[in-house]
């Protein structure tokens, strides 16, 4: 029975585009601009890898690794109307959460700061993922902000997944070789805009 309401209610949004003939048009920004660096927040860049001096955080009480990255993605939207159109801006932005990441003395070595790396990438890829859905998507005119905002969850479901399934395989770090697959997957990913799976 559900399904029957949800067919129905797709068809009343399809007909309601149609009857007022408006379009949803889509476009993408990073902002803040890639390479901002807060108190509190470092924005994703390709160009600057991740320095032990962003962790500033406190060590998470009962925690056994040796640092911890604080990385994810999010985005903000504006809209205005003209005409037929709803003209709407999505500003997307990958973080590093600089006081909520950290390093236990001692422990901050080059190894250890590329697995963490590799977490940032992964949300890279995953918002780059979601941009590219924004792009392609078709919206409708009365539902775009919650249809954006499942599609923003989708990805950020998948970045959780991909990043406890890196973990998971490498044992945290403590695996070199799948540590080096999983670093050569990222790479291919990031140049290609390749899926992780």
């Amino acid at each position: 029975m559900w399904f029957r309401w949800i067919c129905i209610l797709f068809l009343s949004i399809s007909c309601w585009q149609t009857v007022n003939g408006q379009v949803v048009n889509v476009t993408t920004e990073e902002y803040p601009p890639p390479g901002t660096i807060t108190k509190d927040t470092l924005y994703y860049s390709g160009a600057r890898k991740l320095q032990w001096q962003d962790f500033t955080g406190s060590l998470t009480p009962g925690s056994f690794s040796a640092a911890e990255t604080m990385p994810g993605f999010s985005y903000d939207a504006a809209s205005i109307k003209k005409g037929d159109t709803i003209f709407v801006r999505v500003y997307l932005q990958v973080y590093f959460v600089r006081n909520e990441s950290w390093v236990l003395a001692g422990e901050g070595n080059d190894y250890a700061l590329s697995h963490e790396q590799i977490h940032f990438d992964i949300a890279k890829i995953a918002e780059e993922q979601f941009n590219d859905s924004l792009l392609k998507k078709s919206f409708s005119a009365e539902y775009y902000p919650i249809e954006i905002h499942f599609l923003y969850w989708d990805f950020w479901r998948k970045m959780t997944d991909w990043e406890q399934q890196f973990d998971t395989e490498t044992h945290h770090g403590m695996d070199r070789a799948k540590e080096a697959l999983w670093a050569e997957k990222v790479r291919k990913s990031l140049l290609s805009g390749s899926d992780l799976n």
